[in-house]
């Protein structure tokens, strides 16, 4: 009774305490691994590839130094490409 006291009923709850850490771990690794996913996929998506090319059109627009082209006329060639996307 006394050896089943001191050693095996706290030795249970260690190991549910392990295990339940060990399942914690395994979800927050998951976790991470689905966020890096997600991100990526982003990245290459239609929304990240299309704020990419905004901001690159955007871009070249601003550093033009023709003053007859401008910042609306740049942007206005590439819009057709945007819908594209």
């Amino acid at each position: 009774m006394l050896i089943d006291y001191f050693i095996h009923k706290p030795q249970s709850k260690v190991d549910q305490l392990s295990t339940e850490m060990d399942t914690l771990d395994e979800l927050k690794r998951q976790h991470q691994q689905a966020f890096k996913y997600r991100l990526k996929r982003f990245t290459v998506s239609k929304a990240g590839l299309a704020s990419a090319f905004t901001a690159g059109a955007g871009y070249h627009a601003l550093k033009s130094n023709e003053n007859s082209t401008g910042v609306i006329s740049t942007v206005g060639k590439f819009t057709w490409l945007l819908r594209l996307l």
